[in-house]
């Protein structure tokens, strides 16, 4: 049984559109919203992102606070401070270009990181934290060309394995980057619990399985040891594929292997149903897989983003915004 309907709110800079969003977003069905928090919302814009937990909250709405950025989170843009302060702290491809992520093996970055999820957590008083996405930067040329190499994870796999770190992506390698990521988010999933940030939710990237499989192209080759992280409450996962290179069988598979974990070490499944990116004609999809993500045992049905981000030109597959939201609203409608 479904037990969340949630949606992606990346909000309003003016606290005077919020009631109406969050209003409309409760009258779709919604029972919380996924609030983004990058460092633009924090620096500039804090107090629209106070209003909209206010809001929701009056609303009775949950609200999951989405570090969407901060260094290592989702997407860098539009603004990555640590490494703007910190040049030369980025995550390293192994052709020695730069990143735009922090590296989850950089102790600067977690001190740093620490110190401003705890003032966001304490100013914003949200239900939960929605850890979205940690991971090392994908390249064009993986497995060819991965990261990172930088100077720390250098110093940490020959502690780890008492030799040099190879470029190439060896079994050794491959375990590294996991167990990086891996005791990065033990250390602040505990402290987000720690310092009041409620329910964690841990949202990992799916991969393509079978003969063409990209399997840990982000530094992660198994959901399993993550899901029995003692801080994470809830396993999230985003598997998309209303267009692009993805098909059917990537959400099917992808959906199918989190419910088989999440049910073996009885931790609920949150699927994310995309409504970005969509491309004319391919509106209907958005429902039939938010209805078929509950029907395959999803616990929570989330979908990004709330109508479709209209203002996003980066997320646009020129799809019509009203259908898409309105096929968001059919969707949850009809998940009982």
């Amino acid at each position: 049984m479904v037990t969340d309907k949630n949606v992606a709110y990346i909000g309003s800079l003016d606290p005077g559109h919020i009631p109406a969003d969050i209003k409309e977003i409760r009258d779709a069905g919604c029972t919380s919203i996924t609030m983004t928090v990058n460092e633009l919302d924090w620096w500039y814009y804090r107090n629209a992102r106070k209003a909209i937990v206010g809001e929701a909250h009056k609303q009775s709405l949950k609200v999951y606070l989405d570090f969407h950025g901060f260094g290592i989170f989702a997407s860098p843009i539009p603004s990555a401070v640590y490494p703007m302060k910190n040049p030369g702290k980025t995550q390293v491809y192994t052709d020695g270009t730069a990143t735009e992520k922090a590296c989850p093996n950089d102790p600067e970055f977690e001190k740093w990181f620490k110190e401003q999820a705890g003032a966001v957590i304490r100013e914003l008083k949200p239900d939960g934290i929605f850890w979205d996405e940690p991971a090392f930067t994908p390249h064009e040329k993986f497995p060819g060309e991965w990261a990172c190499y930088c100077a720390n994870c250098q110093d940490r796999f020959r502690q780890q394995f008492g030799k040099p770190m190879p470029k190439t992506l060896t079994g050794e390698v491959r375990q590294f980057r996991q167990d990086s990521l891996l005791r990065f988010l033990k250390e602040i999933t505990k402290f987000g619990k720690e310092n009041g940030g409620g329910t964690s939710i841990l949202c990992l990237m799916p991969w393509t399985r079978g003969e063409n499989s990209n399997v840990d192209w982000f530094g992660i080759n198994s959901w399993e040891p993550f899901i029995q992280i003692p801080d994470v409450d809830i396993f999230s996962t985003d598997p998309y594929w209303i267009g692009g290179s993805n098909d059917w069988n990537y959400f099917v598979d992808n959906t199918r292997e989190a419910v088989d974990l999440c049910r073996k070490y009885k931790k609920p499944l949150q699927i994310w149903v995309q409504a970005v990116w969509i491309v004319p004609g391919k509106e209907p999809e958005i429902k039939r897989t938010m209805i078929e993500a509950a029907k395959m045992g999803a616990d929570m049905v989330a979908v990004w983003s709330f109508k479709g981000e209209p203002g996003a030109h980066a997320l646009d597959g020129g799809g019509d915004k009203r259908l898409i939201w309105q096929m968001v609203k059919e969707g949850f409608k009809e998940i009982k």
